[in-house]
């Protein structure tokens, strides 16, 4: 049986990128104490819940965005931390999708991701190697309209399993509808605090230090899912 010793945080939110984030270079340190190798960090994006100002032009915004990313690279690095980019954004209806495998300079080149569809962030993402998860799925809050899958979740590459942010029967849903449709799946914490950092993600049998070494064990399906930790 293979060992998935290394831990990585799929879901994270850091300020002031997002609300009510906490500073990136504490969260490092938090995953860390938890024994996690490294996160990706997945900041709400335009039409998400980002504190970063929507008048300024698309590239001087994702530049803006891409700041908190920055700000804990070098520190990561000092950390022997793996920190990898990426997003979490809001396409209607509360529906939220989660990408990996992407960089702040092929955001910048696409001004058309500027309140997007899912179905068009899926092609920018998917022709740059990139992934494309809906996160929380059946999550039922009053902001989100629409608890369910996305209609076109056959052009996305999987689903978010389990969310510990999500009330246990919206996880359990989400692992059925996985199951039932063979879904590729992904986890995190959803944590914004620094609290509530590391209280899932997935588990790997080695270090994922680009976004290439994510992509290819994604897409392999080795690796396993923490649960509540």
């Amino acid at each position: 049986m293979k060992d998935y010793k290394y831990k990585y945080e799929m879901h994270i939110h850091t300020g002031p990128c997002s609300g009510g984030g906490s500073d990136i270079r504490d969260h490092i340190d938090e995953l860390i104490k938890k024994g996690y190798s490294g996160m990706v960090v997945t900041n709400h994006f335009y039409a998400g819940d980002t504190r970063i100002d929507r008048e300024l032009p698309w590239e001087d915004f994702v530049d803006a965005y891409r700041q908190d990313y920055l700000y804990g690279l070098e520190y990561a690095e000092e950390r022997d931390f793996d920190l990898l980019f990426g997003l979490e954004e809001h396409v209607g209806g509360g529906w939220e999708i989660l990408i990996y495998g992407i960089t702040p300079e092929l955001i910048a080149e696409h001004p058309e991701l500027k309140n997007a569809s899912a179905e068009i962030f899926a092609e920018v993402v998917h022709a740059a190697g990139g992934l494309v998860y809906q996160a929380h799925p059946y999550r039922a809050r009053w902001y989100n309209s629409q608890p369910f899958p996305l209609e076109c979740l056959d052009k996305l590459d999987g689903i978010e399993v389990y969310n510990a942010g999500n009330d246990p029967e919206w996880n359990e849903s989400a692992r059925k509808l996985a199951e039932e449709r063979g879904l590729n799946c992904v986890a995190g914490s959803d944590g914004h605090s620094v609290a509530s950092a590391g209280r899932s993600g997935i588990a790997v049998g080695e270090r994922i230090g680009s976004n290439e070494d994510l992509i290819r064990i994604l897409k392999s399906g080795e690796y396993t899912i923490i649960v509540n930790e």
